[in-house]
């Protein structure tokens, strides 16, 4: 299974820029860049805080995806 997530599409509702999300949350835009491309995996704290930050839970941005094998 993968981590999926709908951290781009929740970050445009609330018409923010990578830039300033990280700020709220006190990360780099890098990382949120990479984690709305799913080139890293959020850690749990950072999961925590976007939640937080949008008031949402953790399942509302982050969800397992299964792998289909061929």
């Amino acid at each position: 299974m993968a981590v999926k997530n709908d951290l781009k599409k929740l970050r445009k509702e609330q018409r923010l820029k990578q830039a300033d999300l990280a700020i709220a949350v006190g990360m780099c835009e890098k990382s949120i860049g990479n984690i709305e491309l799913e080139k890293n995996p959020a850690s749990l704290e950072t999961a925590l805080r976007l939640a937080a930050y949008f008031k949402v839970s953790v399942e509302d941005i982050f969800h397992l995806e299964e792998e289909h094998t061929t």
